[in-house]
Formats: structure tokens, sequence, C-alpha cells
């Protein structure tokens, strides 16, 4: 069975993180599937909108698969930045893709997965939906902090420091979120919104999206990443030389949610 699925519905491309079983958490399979069918939308002139959303009613996505991290043991730093790099280079097109991106959030949305909801242009989210970084907690600073972009700062703060979750309702009224709808009604109501979208005219789009991102870079939104980047690359290296060798053989004895209960509570 395929990670990650790919459909048109009219000028509508839908990409659905597809691995349910492990909460749709993107290893490197799922995220390289993901970029390159956002290539592929992205080139296909009949293509007006994007979807991304997660199957299953348990998460959008876990964010980036933990397991598959903590076994990919990078200490040198020149290998770390350019793996790092991958990253960001996958982040930076979706950010910057002249077709709207919407993301339908339901069940966790965590990590990785904040990055490509907010990353998005529109979120509609279920009733169930429930926004966080538990990563934070195992010692890494924000890869691409696009909370503090989004979020009110002090929310923001309150997110990376507490190791936060925040509701879909609570997203929506922070700005952030668009909609809150019931899980059972969550596909519908973004196709909905989809072809609302797609009625304006592609050209134009791409420019106001162009125009939406250069006054993002003008505040400094590219350098930011460019530095929170390098800042990510120490931590891992730093975390990774101190005791996640541990923390890995736990992960191997009893899986991920054991290895967390145990360094943690």
């Amino acid at each position: 069975m395929s990670v990650i699925l790919y459909e048109k519905q009219d000028s509508i491309a839908v990409i659905t993180l597809n691995r349910p079983e492990k909460r749709n958490a993107l290893n490197s399979e799922l995220l390289n599937g993901l970029g390159d069918y956002l290539h592929q939308a992205n080139d296909d002139p009949e293509v007006k909108v994007i979807v991304i959303r997660g199957a299953g009613e348990k998460a959008f996505t876990a964010g980036f698969d933990l397991k598959e991290s903590m076994n990919n043991n990078i200490t040198d730093i020149v290998e770390r930045r350019a793996d790092t790099q991958h990253e960001l280079d996958f982040f930076r097109y979706l950010w910057y893709l002249p077709k709207p991106v919407i993301s339908a959030v339901q069940g966790y949305c965590i990590g990785g997965g904040n990055t490509i909801a907010l990353m998005s242009d529109l979120i509609i989210a279920a009733d169930n939906a429930a926004f966080g970084n538990p990563e934070i907690v195992l010692g890494y600073t924000p890869e691409i902090p696009v909370e503090l972009w989004k979020l009110p700062f002090n929310k923001a703060v309150e997110w990376y420091f507490e190791g936060k979750y925040f509701t879909g309702e609570e997203m929506r009224e922070m700005g952030v979120v668009n909609e809150v709808v019931p899980f059972e009604k969550l596909e519908a109501r973004t196709m909905e919104v989809a072809r609302q979208v797609a009625r304006i005219p592609a050209e134009s789009m791409g420019m106001m999206k162009h125009a939406i991102r250069k006054m993002y870079d003008i505040r400094g939104f590219s350098n930011t990443l460019d530095y929170c980047a390098e800042m990510f690359n120490l931590s891992r290296t730093n975390m990774q030389k101190k005791d996640m060798g541990e923390f890995r053989d736990s992960i191997n004895k009893g899986g991920l949610k054991s290895a967390l209960n145990e360094r943690y509570n």
C-alpha cells in the first residue's frame, strides 16, 4: 500500500498522507512522495488548488517519524546540514508554491505536521483536531518556527515553552485556522472551499501569493528559516552526542510511547 495517494477532482489535486496505522507519521518515503506530488500538481496546468489531508480519523499527521529520526544518528555537522537542507527545501517549495494549498486537519497535527498546515494558505480543521509540538521535549529547537509568524507572540511562546497543545477551535480563535467543522463534514467542507478558491483566475492567484510571500520576506521570514535551521542543526548534533543513544535504545526496545513515558514522566 502506498504511503501517499494522489488524485485529481476536476481542477483540484488531492494529496492524502496514507499511513493511518502510524498516524500518518512523516517518514522519508512519505515526505519525498509529498514533495513529488506537490511538484506534479504545480506543473499540471489543469490544477488550480491543492488539498493536503491525512487518512483515518486519529491524525492529520503525528509529525516526523521519531523512530526513523532517532536511528538517523548524524553527528557530523556537514552531513547534519545537508539532511536539514533537504527538509528545508521541501518546506520552502510548499511555502512559495504559486497555487493555493489547503490543509484539511483532523486529530493530531504535530511537529512537521504543524509546519505543513501552517505553511498552507488555508486550514480547515475538524472538531477533534489538536495542534502541538512535543518534539521540543527531546531538546530540539524549532527547525521552521512558522508558529511565531502565524500565532500571537505569547501564544507561540506558550506553545514552545510548555509543549502546549491547542484545539482546532483555539487555533481558529487565534486566527490561524479558518474554519472548524464536525469531523464527518471535514472532507465535504474542504472540497467546497477548494472549489470556491478555484474560481479565481490562476494568474491572479499566482500574483497574489507572490505578493503575500514577498511581504513575509520583507519582514525577514526567509532569513529566519536559514538561521533557525542552523540552530536546529546544533541542537540535533548536541543531543545526539549527549544522551540520544540511550533514548534510541529505549525506542527500539519498547516503542516510542514507552520511551517518552520513561524519559519524561
